[in-house]
């Protein structure tokens, strides 16, 4: 059997064998950083979109703007949430229904003020407005990925 075909049987993938890794204090440190850049980021790229779509019409300005609130306190929920899993401070069942309330109360949100005011088209800006911070994360760590942060 070869080096590499044992490396890989004993379950790694460098010949070489694991020799340190990432520090975790800084990665810690990063990825606490990282959700305070997004909470600015999102607030940067949608304050403006908000006032135009305002301008446009007052219930759609409202929609984007709800969904960027919902949608940084859902990341930030969420984020939470699978920490406290992570950490075992939280059993599986009730990791499964916060994360199942969560959806449907950030899903009946829009959809039900949309129909309250009477136009249903906006909840495709209240969506818009949600994913934003997910998106941003996304590029950020992605970012950070490729500058070798970890």
């Amino acid at each position: 059997m070869t080096v590499i075909a044992r490396n890989v049987e004993e379950g790694r993938l460098s010949a070489g064998g694991n020799k340190g890794g990432a520090d975790p204090e800084a990665s810690l440190r990063a990825y606490q950083a990282r959700k305070g850049r997004i909470i600015v980021r999102t607030s940067v790229f949608l304050v403006p979109l908000v006032a135009l779509a305002t301008l446009r019409n007052p219930v759609a300005g409202l929609q984007l703007a709800l969904g960027g609130v919902v949608g940084v306190l859902n990341m930030l929920a969420s984020m939470h949430d699978h920490e406290r899993y992570l950490e075992r401070k939280r059993h599986r069942a009730v990791h499964v229904l916060s994360v199942q309330v969560r959806i449907f109360a950030v899903g009946i949100l829009p959809v039900a003020l949309a129909l309250r005011l009477g136009q249903v088209w906006t909840v495709g800006l209240y969506l818009a407005g949600f994913f934003t911070p997910l998106v941003l994360y996304a590029l950020e760590y992605r970012r950070s990925i490729l500058r070798g942060d970890f």
